[in-house]
């Protein structure tokens, strides 16, 4: 045991282990580096303690303060979402209100057809029960007067159904709505659009379902036609059309009359009012007794607020209404909430009003009961914060402990580590400026794959900040996978294998969106070769993705109608057909082509023609399964391929379902159209099971469904197929007829009735086909009408006819007229003018012996262009004549608006001349009003002498037909005119050369 000596100094004989504490003085007054590290902690610790009472106690005041605070806004929040829930319940109110309006409006046409019908049937069995009573008592014209009186008083006056009958030779027997038409004919009567009024309500009384609609010109207003609905049905006994008919305006007001009722008798909840305002700020209907208009007639201000908000497309309205407003009102104003609704179809604005005070007991019930948590709050927070600091006190004297031993170890190590830091500082600096500045996104992440950095670029990419991500797993917070998902265990494994990884991926925003990225993964290895950190690279790929799915939807849709094209519809039928042989089901495809679509195209214009496309296109959507496909191939050509049909039928019943679909007039920028559809149909695998041998078969039974006279379906069989070869081969082969010269000209002479002189010919074009021999014209014509051929063959049978007449005037025969047929698509200004110009230039013929047959179809196509394009070629002096007048339109208006020289019969009128007494009462009114017009009149198709007899009794200016001459080769009509023109005055009556 170690003593001291005595009288030594203790200090000096300690061990070497125990310092001294004047030593250890020693050496930190001699450094005051060791002083400062030494005193450091203590430092820390009053500092800490200070920091954590502070924190404390601000976070208390904070915390009593904000709870306040957030006191008061709850008690806004509360009043807000109070009146919100009672403008809600405004809301809701006046949208079933809405909704039970918009159903009256879309079942009004049903109701009233449903109505018209029923009192029809009671006004069909009370007469047919009279009559069978009255049968054999009294005479005929005794029981139609009593069932004629019978009837006049049925219907519902009071609504506007008012009974009618029409007698089977179209004259008005009864009309109880309109007396001053009973005795009228209806027989050729025809309305404002073109249709014949008999025909129409005989049709509907035998053919369809009894409904129809009318346009009529009341006796009241002779200059204005009006709509009328009427449902009629046939009484056999004495042929009478029977049915009941009302004014379409009547029976709206009606309808609008019981909306107006039933909205007065409406009960609303709370004692709220309910009120209708019409656009002209006029109070049409209330749930309560409202404060009628002033002395001067005005309405209250409220009623035009209400009535200014509608207008706008509605809103939500504070009003302070006058006593006697509402239901509840006192002696004073009150404020009120008002939801106001949109105009509605008839004009009419629905509004919803209630007191404000309604809300007010419930906002004071929960102001009671927070105040009561707020007295709560507060104790519990002064409690929190008082154990807070003791907890604060205890923590901070352990803490000092723990760091006085860890900041010693901590400051050896952090000497070392400096001189570390100090060499690869100028690495880093590079490295963050490289990764600052990349324009990719790029996130560095440990070995577990969380996030440890990232650059701005991924900040602007993907909208998280730094701060939001440091720490998260790249996958839940980048890529949008769970950690522990089979995707991302995959590319973890792939990545400790291979060190990289790259692929495309659904990226995940900040925002909560997705986006397209492509990403690339690469390990950073540490000295062992393990993995120690991963890099993350990021580019946006949205752009991208979005132009190619641009293209794809421009390479398999129809741009106008986006429905899908051609490409996608093969690709849907190849996928059907292997379906179907699969599960043994059929395949349909119904080949659509809408009839005289063209006619609207010429007359309306392109932009209504593509309007009514794409109405088109909607209702075929609309009435076809959600498996089956829509699309459009082009023009008007619509084909529906319909999957997993259990039999053939079912196809007809889609067909059916489109007819009716289509049926119903369209409103296409401010023009009413009707259209309908001619159907082709295939089945597979009956008809083929390929994709364009079904579509060529269903498209050669469109073909048929058209010829068939249209607005019908038709199934393919092989007799369409080989006429639809047959027709392709024509239209090929008809292309090529005028480059190998195979047409020509016949000529059918016209003679003066009065003088039997020839005075002209019509040239008539025939097709000698090599192989077929001659073709009718029927079976080439209308082809070279929808391919446009007929405008080049046109020109050459202008040209030819031309030369030939030039021809004949030049060996000195006598000059003569020639008639030339023009097609539709000729009229037009700079075709047909410039063609005419042409032909009568270079055969050098009189203009005045040229003359152009027009038919009625041609100059209702487009009437202003029409109008313009014969003003000037008549300018010319070139004749123009109206061809088949009467079987067309018929229209007198085309007579008085077109300048035209002659006017020609159809043969349909003469070949029952002179028996037929209409046809003959007909011709005879056609003859008169051509030649008050001053037009010269052509008749055709006379066959025998007392056709030619009775027409010239008529004083018939012209006459052609079998009876003078067929129609001649272009040398046996030049052999005819040298052989008149030695006896100019003689009639070959019957002359078949």
């Amino acid at each position: 045991m170690y003593r001291p000596c005595p009288g030594a100094n203790k200090e000096t004989h300690r061990p070497m282990s125990e310092p001294s504490t004047g030593a250890a003085r020693a050496r930190t007054a001699g450094n005051p580096s060791a002083r400062a590290e030494r005193w450091l902690p203590r430092v820390m610790l009053g500092g800490m303690l200070a920091l954590v009472l502070g924190l404390l106690v601000s976070m208390g005041s904070y915390y009593i303060y904000r709870h306040e605070q957030n006191f008061q806004v709850r008690i806004n929040d509360i009043n807000t979402q109070a009146f919100a829930r009672l403008e809600q319940s405004l809301q809701e109110e006046i949208r079933h209100l809405a909704t039970s309006l918009d159903e009256r409006r879309k079942g009004f046409e049903h109701n009233l057809a449903t109505q018209l019908q029923q009192e029809t049937t009671v006004a069909i069995e009370a007469i047919e029960r009279t009559y069978w009573g009255l049968k054999g008592t009294v005479s005929d014209a005794q029981l139609r007067r009593i069932l004629t009186e019978l009837l006049r008083p049925m219907g519902r006056p009071n609504q506007g159904l008012a009974p009618f009958i029409i007698e089977a030779d179209g004259r008005i027997r009864l009309f109880a709505s309109d007396p001053g038409l009973e005795g009228q004919s209806l027989t050729g009567r025809i309305d404002d659009i073109g249709q014949d009024l008999m025909a129409r309500l005989s049709d509907a009384a035998t053919l369809g379902d009894g409904q129809t609609r009318l346009r009529w010109r009341p006796t009241s207003d002779a200059k204005t036609m009006k709509d009328y609905f009427a449902h009629a049905t046939r009484f056999a006994s004495f042929d009478w059309i029977v049915g009941m008919a009302t004014l379409s305006q009547q029976a709206q007001i009606s309808a609008r009359a019981e909306a107006l009722d039933a909205l007065s008798r409406y009960s609303p909840l709370d004692g709220r009012l309910i009120v209708v305002v019409n656009q002209h700020s006029q109070l049409l209907a209330s749930s309560a007794s409202a404060k009628p208009p002033s002395a001067d007639g005005s309405a209250p201000e409220w009623v035009h607020k209400i009535a200014r908000a509608g207008r706008l497309g509605g809103s939500t309205l504070r009003l302070a209404l006058e006593p006697g407003a509402a239901v509840g009102s006192s002696k004073t104003q009150e404020q009120h909430l008002a939801y106001v609704a949109g105009q509605d179809p008839w004009g009419w604005t629905l509004a919803a009003i209630a007191r404000l005070d309604d809300a007010n007991p419930m906002i004071a019930r929960e102001r009671e009961r927070m105040e009561a948590n707020k007295d709560e709050d507060f104790t519990v927070t002064v409690f929190t914060l008082l154990m807070g600091t003791a907890l604060a006190l205890l923590a901070s004297i352990i803490f000092y402990r723990w760091i006085d031993r860890r900041f010693q170890h901590y400051q050896r190590d952090i000497d070392e580590r400096k001189r570390a830091l100090k060499e690869s500082a100028r690495e880093l600096q590079l490295s963050a400026q490289v990764f600052d500045a990349s324009n990719e996104a790029i996130a560095i992440l440990d070995h577990r794959f969380r996030i440890v950095s990232v650059n701005p670029a991924l900040e602007r990419i993907s909208g998280y900040r730094q701060s939001d991500v440091v720490g998260r797993h790249c996958a839940e917070q980048l890529i949008g996978e769970a950690a522990d998902g089979e995707s991302w265990r995959s590319t973890v494994a792939r990545l400790r294998s291979t060190r990289h990884w790259a692929g495309e991926a659904q990226l995940l925003r900040a925002d909560g969106s997705h986006y397209p990225g492509w990403i690339s993964l690469g390990a950073v290895t540490g000295d062992g070769g393990r993995s120690t950190h991963f890099v993350v690279s990021i580019s946006d790929i949205s752009e991208r993705k979005l132009t190619e799915q641009r293209l794809r939807h421009m390479a398999e849709y129809d741009a106008l109608t986006g429905l899908p094209n051609r490409t996608l519809l093969l690709e849907r039928m190849g996928s059907a057909l292997e379906s179907a042989r699969r599960n043994q089901k059929h395949l349909g495809v119904l080949f659509i082509d809408l009839d005289r679509f063209k006619n609207i195209n010429d007359s309306l214009g392109h932009a209504v023609g593509d309007g009514l496309l794409q109405q088109v296109a909607a209702r075929l959507s609309a009435v076809i399964r959600g498996t089956d496909t829509v699309s459009r191939l082009g023009g008007d050509e619509f084909v529906v391929l319909l999957t997993d049909l259990d039999t053939a039928g079912r196809a007809a019943a889609v067909a059916s379902k489109v007819l009716k679909a289509l049926a119903t007039p369209y409103e296409v920028s401010g023009h009413e159209l009707s259209i309908t559809p001619s159907i082709g149909i295939t089945v597979s695998p009956e008809d083929g099971d390929n994709r364009d041998l079904l579509l060529k078969n269903a498209d050669a039974a469109m073909y048929s469904a058209k010829e068939n006279g249209r607005n019908s379906y038709q199934f393919f069989t092989p007799e369409l197929n080989e006429r639809a070869q047959t027709r392709l081969t024509l239209e090929t082969e008809l292309r090529r007829a005028l480059l190998r010269d195979e047409f020509s000209l016949h000529f059918q002479p016209q003679f003066d009735l009065a003088s039997g002189r020839l005075v002209g010919a019509e040239a008539l074009l025939r097709w000698q086909h090599p192989d077929r021999g001659m073709i009718p014209p029927d079976q080439f014509i209308p082809i070279a009408e929808e391919t446009g051929l007929i405008l080049p063959i046109g020109a050459w049978v202008l040209r030819h006819a031309c030369s030939l007449a030039q021809t004949w005037r030049n060996e000195g025969l006598q000059d003569m007229s020639i008639a030339v047929n023009i097609s539709a698509l000729q009229v037009r200004r700079d075709i047909l003018e410039t063609t005419v110009l042409d032909a009568l230039g270079n055969s050098g013929l009189p203009a005045h012996l040229l003359e152009l047959e027009v038919t009625e179809s041609a100059l209702m196509a487009n009437q202003d262009e029409a109008t313009s394009t014969l003003a000037a070629i008549h300018t010319l002096g070139v004749k123009l004549a109206i061809d088949d007048f009467g079987t067309g339109y018929s229209s007198l208006a085309y007579l008085k608006r077109f300048k035209l020289d002659k006017l020609k019969i159809d043969r349909t009128f003469v070949r029952g001349l002179p028996e037929d007494a209409e046809d003959a009462h007909l011709t005879e009114a056609i003859i008169g009003i051509a030649h008050h017009m001053g037009m010269a009149v052509v008749a055709e198709g006379i066959e025998t002498e007392a056709q030619a007899a009775f027409l010239t009794h008529l004083k018939c200016d012209l006459a052609q037909g079998y009876l003078y001459a067929k129609p001649l080769k272009p040398e046996a009509f030049r052999q005819l005119l040298i052989k008149l023109g030695d006896h100019p005055a003689s009639k070959p009556a019957s002359s078949t050369a």
